[in-house]
Order: structure tokens, then sequence, then C-alpha cells
């Protein structure tokens, strides 16, 4: 998640000029610029915003995100912006007090979401305790990269509470605020878990944590354990695979890209 202030004109005219999308408003579809877009829904020039990662957990729309990029919109304010570069209202569905995990929707069917990871011949999830390779989507410094996309590759190291709460694996991966939210993917393109902070201590110590200044450093994730106690816990429909075949780095890096979203909303603080 990151704040970005737009009460310096010359901010605004920069975001104003350079991006446009595509709003869905019913049947009609208008062009925009993604200030228009928060005018429209935050109603006021210049506002600060919150802008984070989310990613498909299912077929119906509903995504997971991360409690703080969440918890301080302003009600009827969160927007989600697709991989086909549409921009749908959403609605929250579910913010936890256990783990850093919340849940919206943009109540409309989806074709792609990431599939839960599970032991091959089992419904257990698949979490790792050791090295692993992985790559994930999100919008890192979103303001400095036009609100694009950004892609990186990754490895789990050992370490963190991987079986047992909060269920946290730790990352090192070369990435900023804003992807908070992020699924984290293995080389099955597999679903292994969502970024949620950074830590200025390779060892998990909740104390240390720094969500605003991740940079190539420790970056830690709840896994799979996490993702599914919660998604049980509040009803939101996830799907499970185990058959672990190894895809190709552009598959990986097109599927990633089908199920992230950008996430605004206006800072009720």
């Amino acid at each position: 998640m990151v704040a970005v202030s737009f009460w310096h004109n010359l901010t605004c005219r920069r975001i104003c000029c350079g991006l446009v999308f595509t709003v869905a408003k019913g049947a009609q579809l208008a062009r925009v610029t993604v200030f228009l877009v928060m005018l429209l829904w935050i109603h006021s020039a210049c506002a600060d915003f919150i802008a984070g990662t989310a990613f498909f957990l299912n077929k119906k729309g509903e995504m997971l995100t991360n409690r703080h990029v969440v918890q301080s919109c302003k009600v009827g304010s969160i927007l989600v912006k697709t991989s086909d570069k549409v921009v749908h209202r959403a609605r929250l569905l579910a913010i936890d007090t256990e783990f850093d995990l919340a849940a919206i929707t943009i109540d409309s069917p989806v074709s792609a979401f990431a599939s839960v990871r599970t032991v091959p011949g089992s419904r257990s999830v698949f979490v790792t305790d050791d090295v692993e390779d992985v790559f994930s989507s999100g919008f890192s410094d979103p303001a400095k990269h036009n609100f694009e996309k950004q892609y990186r590759w990754g490895q789990i190291q050992p370490g963190g509470s991987p079986h047992a709460p909060p269920y946290v694996n730790i990352l090192r991966m070369d990435t900023l605020p804003g992807a908070s939210g992020s699924p984290v993917l293995d080389y099955h393109a597999l679903l292994v878990g969502v970024i949620f902070a950074s830590s200025k201590s390779p060892a998990y110590d909740p104390t240390r944590l720094a969500r605003y200044g991740y940079g190539d450093k420790w970056i830690l994730i709840h896994n799979l354990n996490a993702i599914v106690k919660f998604a049980n816990r509040y009803g939101i429909q996830y799907y499970k695979w185990d058959q672990l075949d190894t895809k190709d780095p552009v598959f990986i890096f097109g599927h990633a890209d089908n199920v992230t979203g950008l996430v605004l909303c206006a800072d009720a603080r």
C-alpha cells in the first residue's frame, strides 16, 4: 500500500495527462483519466488516496488483498483496475484481525484467478519451509511507474513461521510500497502466498516491519495456511490444484498479469 497525495497541481496534471483507463458504468464505457476516476468517486479535485494490489481468488470476481490496503478506505470509494484496463467499482467483503488480509469483490465474473497449491494427491495446502524460486506481480511504487504493473522474481528463504500463526514465509525480492496485496506464484503458476510487509531483519519480528520502504530486502508473505484459514472464515471461495507441472516463465507472467489488479480508494483518515 502507498498513500499518494494529489495536492500539488503539477502532480495532478502529470497523472491527468499520462493515464487513460476505461470505466465500467452500466452498459456505457467512457474513456477517462485516473484523475477523473478519482473525481467521480471522491468528489474532490485534489485528494489523498490509497493505492495497493489485489488478485482474483475465484471466478466470481472476489479478490484477496491486505487489511492495511483497504481498512482506511472511504466507504464506497474502492476501485479496481483489471488487466483489461477496465476500472470497476469494488466493495469490501471481509477484513481480518488475525492476519493482514482482506477480501473485496468487483461483482463481475472473471476467467482468470489464482489457484491454491496443494500436495499432489491431497487436498492439503503445500507450504514450503525451504528455498523456493517464486514470481510476483503488483503495483510497486505506482506513482513512479505511472500505475503500471511491475513484475518481480524472488526467492523464498528458510525461516519465518510457515506452519504456525501468523503463517509467514520470508521472501527476498526487490519491491516497493504499492506491492502490498500482490500474489506470489510458484513455477507451476500456482498461488503460494500474498505480500503484506517488509522486514528490517531476515528473521520474522512483528516489531520490525517496514511497510513504507521495501526495496531489495526481506519481504514477508502470508502463506497458504493463512489464506485458506481466512477464506474459510469468511466464506470466500477458492480453488485448489495439485498438478505440479512446471510452466514456462512467459505463461507465469501472463497468468499473473491476468489475475492481478490495481486497488485505489479515497483515504478516509
